[in-house]
């Protein structure tokens, strides 16, 4: 069985409020400032990588949505998915 295949943003990681979650901060294609919340199980921190889901890549643009929790409070404070830099995209 193929495993599947994980997609990572480049961004900054900043601390939570607690210490079980991060902050994220990146800008999309626009140049607008995203930030939001997630639980630390979503991120590669020495690598500055927010795990997240990625729902097409067109032309320089990657259209991702954050990781779905069913925890209260995560998620992007601007809305729930963004076209950002193509080139942020990593995967594994």
């Amino acid at each position: 069985m193929e495993k599947e295949k994980k997609y990572y943003l480049t961004c900054e990681i900043l601390p939570g409020m607690f210490s079980n979650e991060r902050g994220v901060e990146f800008k999309d294609i626009n140049g607008n400032y995203v930030s939001g919340f997630w639980p630390e199980k979503f991120f590669k921190e020495k690598e500055n990588k927010l795990e997240i889901s990625l729902r097409e890549i067109k032309g320089d643009k990657a259209l991702i949505f954050g990781q779905m929790t069913s925890a209260v409070g995560y998620g992007f404070f601007q809305g729930l998915g963004f076209y950002v830099d193509k080139n942020l995209i990593s995967s594994e």
